[in-house]
C-alpha cells in the first residue's frame, strides 16, 4: 500500500484558459424517414441537416466553433442572440458546451 502523499496526479500547467460557450440547439425530425434538422438558437446562421441527430449535432458544433473562433481570434464580441425562444411542437432542445 502506498502513502497518499506519494500518489500520482496530473500536472497543473499554466496557460491560457479555454473559452467555453453554450450552443443552444433546436432539433426536429422531418417525418419517419426524413432528415434530422437543427438550428442554433443563439447563433441563428448556424443550421444543419443530415441523416441522424448525432451527425447533425456534429455539424452544428463544427460551424458554431468556427464562427466563435473567428470572432474570438479577432478580439470581437460574438454576435450571440439572447432569447427566451421555446422549441416548436416538433422540436427538442439541446444544450451543447463548446470549447474553442
Amino acid at each position: 500500500m502506498t502513502d497518499s502523499s506519494e500518489s500520482k496526479s496530473l500536472p497543473i500547467t499554466s496557460g491560457g484558459s479555454v473559452p467555453v460557450f453554450d450552443c443552444r440547439v433546436f432539433v426536429s425530425h422531418e417525418g419517419a424517414n426524413g432528415p434530422v434538422v437543427a438550428r442554433c438558437v443563439n447563433l441563428p446562421e448556424v443550421k444543419a441537416s443530415g441523416p441522424s441527430e448525432r451527425d447533425v449535432l456534429r455539424k452544428i458544433v463544427d460551424a458554431f466553433k468556427s464562427i466563435a473562433q473567428d470572432y474570438h481570434s479577432r478580439g470581437e464580441p460574438i454576435p450571440f442572440i439572447e432569447t427566451d425562444a421555446k422549441p416548436g411542437p416538433d422540436e427538442q432542445e439541446r444544450w451543447i458546451p463548446v470549447h474553442l
